[in-house]
């Protein structure tokens, strides 16, 4: 047993078992597949920004997207850090949609690995600490965003590096820690600012701390450089979220939302549309069933024991799930279509788990008990990513929907239409498309998409060309319904499902 306590030795343990599970949950099929199914808006944004940054070459703190809705597709949101990251990846290897999710998928399986030796530096317990992270296998949500486009993944990935260097700053004041631990909240804060929770978390127990000195939650000294690296934190994410809005106002973007969507705005009845998708919808992907049955059990255990559990600990875990009830209070309109969303609350899960399996050491210390507890996490960790798989399948081989329609059909010609050499400045009109960025990052094009047939009109493609609009993409079915005589057009393309035009460059004046 002394061999593993050598960190080279845990990675190789930990790297092997992720990598089981990486084939196991069947991730191995999605290697070569670029974004698909599930909030394939949201993927093709992500996308669009690296690979945006890769053709134009911009500098860091000019982000574009291929729409062209915004000034020149400038938009900013995320602190693109893992988009330019993957922009120079790409000079090396190619432009290659799995550069993108690799990255988010190194950045998770890290902190991961970090909430694995979290767990072990405060329970000394091998098995509890591997039960903790194999637990979060057990959600679907965790799962397939680990291996995705979207931000949420780094993010969270970040926020479990930062609890770690800073308990390891908790119990030991004298290291140095507590800046390494900053680095990584105010990486997860900037790439997305509801992690924040997380230092503010921190942030208030040291506040507490300072105020009450009596209390005993933490040394003053260690307190007061918290509270210190607590505000530089949120002085940078503030200054990044001034900049969007900024550079956002400049570009007259208004492709993402950047303010909360609180519950007060809404109707009861929306309230309860709401409420139910996400108990009825996405409740089943947060956690298998046996999880959260697992989650009730130990967090009525540590109230009940409350006497039993880590006395600071607990009272982090309390501010830390005040901020995840304000969080889903300012962001509650959101989780009715948005199961990533869900995933902030995950570091509370953690915390929750070793505070809870604590408070069973605390309770008592013998190994029966314990071997009837370890028991029940492993037959509930191997029932739940079981599930996991099973949903994940389901969520990868499921039917196009009407957003991933059109990208299908550019995704499969793509080798037909790039033989028509077509200027990789030419702006193209994609129609119907519901994603901003699908079709047009398909074609590798900046230009405007169309979102509903009734949309598609001479007078609206008029316009568009009036704007520069070089070439009208539709899906076959729908151009029976134009005429397609008025659009000054040339069909210069039509093959499985879709039909390319080539629009006269004569401006064309609206009445």
């Amino acid at each position: 047993m002394k061999e593993l306590n050598k960190i080279w030795i845990q990675a190789l343990l930990f790297l092997a078992a992720t990598v089981s599970l990486f084939f196991f949950l069947g991730f191995d099929d999605l290697i070569s597949s670029g974004p698909h199914g599930l909030h394939l808006w949201r993927q093709t944004d992500s996308l669009s920004f690296a690979t945006q940054y890769f053709n134009h070459q911009n500098s860091f703190f000019k982000p574009e997207l291929y729409n062209l809705k915004n000034i020149d597709g400038k938009a900013a949101c995320e602190f693109p850090i893992t988009y330019y990251l993957t922009s120079l990846l790409y000079f090396v290897f190619g432009k290659n949609t799995l550069i993108l999710k690799l990255l988010h998928l190194i950045i998770v399986g890290t902190g991961l690995f970090f909430v694995f030796r979290l767990s072990f530096h405060l329970l000394q317990d091998y098995f509890y600490a591997s039960a903790i992270t194999l637990f979060l296998f057990t959600s679907t949500v965790f799962n397939d965003y680990s291996f995705n486009y979207l931000p949420d993944a780094p993010a969270l990935g970040f926020t479990f590096l930062g609890w770690y260097f800073c308990f390891r700053y908790l119990n030991n004041p004298h290291n140095n820690t507590l800046v390494t631990s900053l680095i990584f909240f105010v990486l997860a804060g900037l790439i997305k600012v509801t992690y924040l929770i997380n230092p503010l978390s921190i942030f208030s127990l040291a506040l507490l701390a300072i105020l009450f000195p009596k209390k005993e939650l933490l040394e003053q000294t260690q307190a007061r450089k918290i509270v210190i690296g607590g505000v530089i934190c949120l002085i940078l994410v503030l200054i990044w979220n001034l900049y969007i809005l900024y550079y956002n106002y400049l570009s007259n973007s208004t492709s993402f939302n950047t303010k909360p969507l609180p519950i007060w705005n809404l109707s009861r009845h929306q309230i309860a549309e709401v409420w139910d998708y996400i108990s009825n919808y996405w409740h089943s992907t947060y956690f298998a069933h046996s999880s959260f049955h697992l989650l009730y059990v130990i967090l009525l255990f540590q109230i009940i024991f409350i006497r039993k559990a880590d006395r600071g600990l607990s009272m982090l875990i309390s501010i830390l799930a005040l901020g995840s009830i304000s969080y889903f209070i300012l962001f509650y309109s959101q989780f009715k279509d948005h199961d990533y969303y869900f995933l902030a609350f995950i570091p509370l899960v953690v915390l929750l788990l070793i505070n809870g399996l604590k408070t069973f050491q605390n309770f008592t210390s013998n190994r029966y008990f314990h071997f009837v507890i370890k028991l029940i996490f492993s037959v509930i960790i191997i029932a739940g990513i079981n599930y996991s798989r099973i949903k994940l399948y389901d969520r990868h081989h499921r039917a196009e929907d009407n957003f991933s329609k059109i990208s299908a059909l550019i995704y499969h010609n793509k080798a037909n239409i790039e033989s028509l050499k077509i200027p990789k400045d030419s702006k193209f009109i994609v129609a119907p498309d519901l994603c901003p960025n699908g079709g047009l990052l398909f074609l590798d094009r900046m230009g405007w998409n169309i979102e509903k047939k009734a949309q598609i009109t001479v007078d609206t493609i008029n316009a568009l060309r009036s704007l520069g609009a070089d070439y009208l993409l539709l899906m076959s079915d729908d151009s029976i319904s134009l005429p397609i005589d008025e659009i000054s057009g040339k069909l210069i393309f039509n093959s499985n499902g879709i039909e390319i035009y080539e629009l006269k460059k004569a401006a064309i004046k609206l009445q």
